[in-house]
């Protein structure tokens, strides 16, 4: 259960097994079905969680429409990170998209691991920094590349994304429309 995890984290920084055998006790198991909310609107968030198995998308309601900020690679840290940084009512909603299985920590959990244990800390560093990073990437591309040029990056990153989430999820994820996204689909040719 925890081997996706521990690679990750691993790859980080290396952890000895006293230092996770000190985290198994905070890391619990929820399992969501698909359409089920790990974190509302106006919730504050309290976890961190990985995605052991299944995608989750993060969104924001903007007068009535859902508009897809993120939607959330297999083995990948995801939290509303304003919300669990500032302990403010989060913004941003996360659901799942399929059945999943994450592996979570509360907050206060891992401020205990933080003091109690120096590699942990500069987990949190980077498992944040990380976060941080691939949203300026996000706003970058925004900014920098074309609708085409977007959806060839998240083909060539997640290339089984079609098999796992609805088309409108992620033609909001590119910040383009459903129909707009079904003729990339058809136009765009891959480099082999």
């Amino acid at each position: 259960m925890f081997t996706h995890v521990k690679e990750f984290i691993n790859q980080l920084v290396p952890l000895t097994e006293e230092e996770w055998d000190a985290a198994y006790p905070f890391i619990e198991v929820l399992n969501l079905k698909k359409n089920d909310f790990f974190i509302r609107e106006n919730e504050i968030a309290r976890y961190i969680s990985f995605t052991n198995q299944g995608y989750l998308r993060v969104f924001y309601n903007h007068d009535g429409n859902e508009i897809t900020r993120d939607i959330s690679p297999l083995h990948s840290f995801v939290t509303a990170l304003p919300s669990y940084v500032s302990q403010t009512p989060s913004f941003e909603i996360i659901q799942a998209i399929t059945d999943c299985e994450l592996l979570i920590i509360r907050r206060d959990h891992l401020e205990e691991l933080f003091e109690n244990h120096n590699h942990w800390q500069k987990v949190g560093r980077r498992i944040i920094e990380e976060m941080f990073v691939d949203t300026q990437r996000r706003i970058y591309a925004f900014i920098t590349q074309t609708a085409e040029m977007r959806y060839k990056l998240m083909m060539q990153q997640f290339p089984d994304i079609f098999l796992y989430v609805p088309l409108q999820y992620t033609a909001s994820y590119l910040g383009i429309t459903s129909q707009s996204l079904s003729r990339l689909r058809k136009t765009v040719q891959f480099d082999e």
